[in-house]
C-alpha cells in the first residue's frame, strides 16, 4: 500500500514538474500551424523559456522585429482563463499590457505603446511619407471573439513635427502641431480619428474583411498651410487611401 502511495506521489510530483517547466518551444511547435493560418503575416521564432515565463522574437510584415516576453499567471487556469503579462520591445518601439485568453475570447487591457517615427517609417516610406516625433497609445483595450474585434477603446497622442511627402513635383515638408487620437469600435469597423481641437483631420477605419481606409480631410490642408484643392471644403474627404492589411 505504501509503495502504491509513493508511486502516486512520485507521479504527481513528476507531472507538476513537467507542467511547471514545460518548454515554451514545445508548446509553440504544437500550435504554430494554427497561429499561421489565423495570422499569416506574423512570424514568431526563437521561442525559449517555459510556458510560465518565456520569450521569443516576433515580427509583423516588414516592421522591425520585437523581443516578446510573457509571464503567465496560474490563478485563472482553474476557470479556463489564461492571464498573461506581455511586453514587446525593439527598434524604436515598446508595447506592454495585460491579456486574458479563453476558448471563446481574447481580452487585452491596460495596453500602453510608444512608437518612434523610425518604426512607422519602415512602412510609410513605401507610400511616399516619412514622419518625425513619437506616437503614444494609452489605456488601450481590445476584445475579440477569435474571429473579429468585439470592442475597442483608447487614446493616442502624436508629439507633432515634420512630415516629408514625396509628390510628382518633388519632396515637400509639412509641419504639424501635436495631434490627438481616439480609438473605438462602431458596428463592424475599428475607427481611429486623429484630431486637433476636436476637429477630425484624418479618419482611419479597419473593416472586418481586413481592409483599411485612410480618409484625409480638407482641414488638414489648412493646418499644414497647404492650398485646399479647388472646390473642396474643410470638412470633406480630400484624399482616400485603401489597402488590405489583414
Amino acid at each position: 500500500m505504501k509503495s502504491l502511495l509513493y508511486i502516486c506521489i512520485g507521479l504527481i510530483s513528476f507531472l507538476i514538474f513537467v507542467v511547471a517547466f514545460a518548454p515554451a518551444s514545445t508548446v509553440w511547435s504544437s500550435i504554430r500551424e494554427d497561429v499561421h493560418k489565423v495570422a499569416p503575416d506574423l512570424n514568431i521564432y526563437r521561442v525559449s523559456g517555459t510556458i510560465w515565463n518565456g520569450e521569443s522574437e516576433m515580427q509583423f510584415r516588414q516592421f522591425p522585429a520585437s523581443l516578446l516576453t510573457w509571464k503567465l499567471s496560474p490563478a485563472g487556469l482553474i476557470r479556463g482563463i489564461a492571464q498573461v503579462q506581455l511586453n514587446a520591445a525593439g527598434q524604436a518601439h515598446q508595447v506592454e499590457g495585460d491579456a486574458s485568453f479563453t476558448s471563446v475570447a481574447v481580452n487585452i487591457n491596460a495596453l500602453h505603446s510608444l512608437l518612434n517615427s523610425d518604426y512607422i517609417n519602415e512602412v510609410s516610406e513605401e507610400y511616399g511619407y516619412t514622419f518625425s516625433g513619437d506616437l503614444e497609445f494609452e489605456n488601450l483595450s481590445i476584445s475579440t471573439d477569435w474571429h473579429w474585434i468585439t470592442d475597442a477603446k483608447g487614446t493616442a497622442n502624436w508629439s507633432g513635427g515634420q512630415i516629408l511627402i514625396i509628390t510628382p513635383d518633388g519632396p515637400r515638408y509639412v509641419t504639424l502641431p501635436p495631434l490627438e487620437g481616439e480609438l473605438f469600435k462602431q458596428q463592424d469597423q475599428l475607427i481611429l480619428n486623429i484630431t486637433l481641437e476636436k476637429q477630425i483631420l484624418i479618419a482611419i477605419t479597419l473593416q472586418k474583411g481586413g481592409w483599411a481606409k485612410v480618409a484625409i480631410k480638407g482641414i488638414l490642408f489648412d493646418v499644414a498651410d497647404l492650398p485646399l484643392p479647388e472646390g473642396s471644403k474643410p470638412d470633406e474627404t480630400i484624399l482616400l487611401i485603401e489597402e488590405k492589411i489583414l
